[in-house]
């Protein structure tokens, strides 16, 4: 099967999954390049893959259309519809995320988060959707393999038990390196310009924070990967 039309209708709800609400409202989202499509029919997440090339088990399309459909400069050879899958497991430990806008910090906290054990994210208001194209290509595949859970953090962190919660702060905070009890822990980062809001750094009673030479302060997806490489054990 090829298509050559952009009026397909298969094409059409790709082009709309370009949106948010769209993704929302349908339950898809799109992955471009081979290795994110291999990632997701691995996880039987994939409902179709479309391709420049005649490959088996795929639709052909025209590199016009693909050029339509893609998000990035270079034509992908392979997109992928994935579902969305909806997963709100706690794993021992939690990342949470307030705020954070960046899609280019948002993906590559996702690999930190998958490499380090850190394999629940918490999402506050005014975080950038996952499924954002940015996002899921920084996360080089990570989205796939991680927990997330959509919530107000004040709420949740309120009702989080058994749990150490750590926010980052290097005016009060102690060491990163000075914690011993690192099996259930959540870490909370917060806004790349405003760092964690107020009504959150009211809710936690510990915070931590990286020792630096010669700067003050680091991207938040770097901090974030330090710390949880830090804490992993």
């Amino acid at each position: 099967m090829e298509i050559t039309s952009l009026d397909n209708p298969k094409i059409k709800l790709l082009l709309k999954l370009n949106q948010s609400k769209y993704r929302k409202k349908e339950g898809l989202f799109i992955v471009e390049g081979a290795h994110l499509v291999k990632e997701a029919k691995n996880l039987n997440l994939l409902v179709e893959a479309y391709s420049v090339n005649d490959i088996d088990g795929y639709i052909k399309v025209t590199k016009e259309i693909m050029k339509k459909i893609s998000n990035t400069d270079t034509i992908p050879t392979e997109v992928g519809l994935c579902k969305i899958l909806e997963n709100n497991k706690l794993s021992n430990k939690i990342l949470i995320l307030d705020a954070v806008q960046d899609p280019g910090n948002l993906g590559a906290l996702m690999r930190s988060a998958k490499a380090f054990g850190f394999e629940t994210i918490v999402l506050g208001e005014g975080c950038c959707d996952i499924y954002n194209d940015k996002v899921i290509r920084s996360s080089q595949g990570a989205i796939f393999k991680l927990s997330f859970i959509h919530a107000n953090l004040v709420e949740f962190i309120s009702n989080l038990k058994d749990y150490d919660i750590y926010g980052t702060d290097v005016v009060n905070g102690i060491d990163v390196n000075e914690i011993k009890e690192k099996n259930k822990i959540a870490i909370i980062l917060g806004n790349e310009g405003n760092g964690v809001s107020q009504k959150v750094k009211e809710l936690v009673k510990k915070n931590i924070y990286i020792p630096l030479n010669n700067t003050e302060s680091l991207n938040v997806s770097v901090a974030g990967g330090i710390i949880m490489y830090v804490l992993k054990d």
